[in-house]
């Protein structure tokens, strides 16, 4: 028999409080999947007419999965609140307000790619509550340390769609099933390769990095031989990365001087996955999972991948 989504409920010890988000996480991530197939007819690509917290133009996408994921993580009945790249405050779950558990979500992760038809994803992280369960929930309450992360994850929306995710016991990837309608274990205890694969980044944008990286840099590439791949979708290349071994970075840079990647929403549930494949997630002098977080919002350079690249580079 298939190995599914249910067989969460026994790794380690917050997979059987962990397997209902993660069966949210999968119910979003199946309707999503449909949406971004028939987008095109739907009149559902291009922009939305507004923008997120950052300032960057929405996508119709963006709003519409937003919503399908706050819907699935309301109906698990274990979640007191969802923290969006694309909310500027907290939605809490008034019917679930006294729930254990915050769920921090990018509901789509490279919507820029979708007009080109390109890989997307979803991002996602779970932490217990800070309050008490007789008060409301509150920002405080997600700004916690990637050390505290219980659950993290995210899904792939390519020529399959796939679930990668963590409950704090290794990382597995589970593929969804056509013919059976459901996630099935496909990759398990993935581990990112300590030698090999490719590096990740914009290039084009070296002449403005800051903390010397450029100087870093070069030597990475010429002590790894590593070879470039960049998709563009933080999902995508780190797939790839955890896959096939070697370094996702976004470095600060004159335009960008604290990063463009969001602590909460990309760069610590992608530092927690990585840390549990093997590797090392690193910002500025420390790793992304000892960050304290002061903001929804705050965002931070990142260095994902293999430790001997990411040594390299910090």
């Amino acid at each position: 028999m298939p190995v599914t989504l249910n067989s969460i409920a026994q790794q380690g010890e917050n997979g059987k409080a962990m397997m209902p988000i993660m069966q949210g996480v999968g119910r979003a991530a199946t309707e999503i999947a449909y949406l971004l197939r028939g987008a095109v007819f739907r009149g559902a690509l291009g922009a939305a007419g507004g923008e997120n917290v950052q300032g960057e133009q929405q996508q119709k996408l963006d709003v519409l999965s937003d919503e399908i994921f706050l819907s699935e993580m309301r109906s698990t009945g274990f979640v007191c609140a969802v923290g969006s790249e694309e909310q500027e405050d907290l939605q809490v779950i008034e019917e679930y307000a006294d729930a254990d558990f915050l769920v921090l979500v990018d509901p789509l992760d490279g919507s820029s790619n979708l007009d080109v038809d390109g890989p997307v994803g979803t991002i996602f992280s779970v932490v217990r509550r800070k309050t008490l369960k007789d008060q409301r929930p509150t920002e405080a309450d997600t700004l916690q340390a990637g050390r505290n992360v219980i659950a993290a994850g995210y899904v792939l929306y390519g020529p399959a769609t796939m679930l990668v995710c963590s409950v704090g016991q290794g990382v597995h990837g589970f593929t969804y099933n056509p013919n059976s309608a459901r996630f099935e274990l496909s990759h398990p205890d993935m581990r990112i390769p300590e030698k090999g694969g490719y590096y990740s980044v914009n290039e084009a944008n070296a002449d403005k990095w800051l903390d010397q990286l450029a100087e870093k840099f070069a030597h990475m590439k010429r002590e790894t031989g590593l070879g470039m791949r960049y998709v563009g979708s933080m999902v995508a290349d780190m797939h790839r990365t955890l896959l096939k071994g070697g370094v996702f970075l976004y470095p600060a840079d004159w335009k960008n001087p604290n990063g463009k990647l969001r602590l909460l929403y990309e760069a610590i549930p992608m530092g927690f996955l990585v840390e549990q494949a093997g590797g090392k997630a690193m910002s500025r002098g420390c790793s992304v999972l000892d960050i304290e977080p002061e903001g929804l919002h705050q965002r931070v350079p990142v260095y994902l991948g293999s430790s001997s690249a990411v040594d390299m580079l910090v």
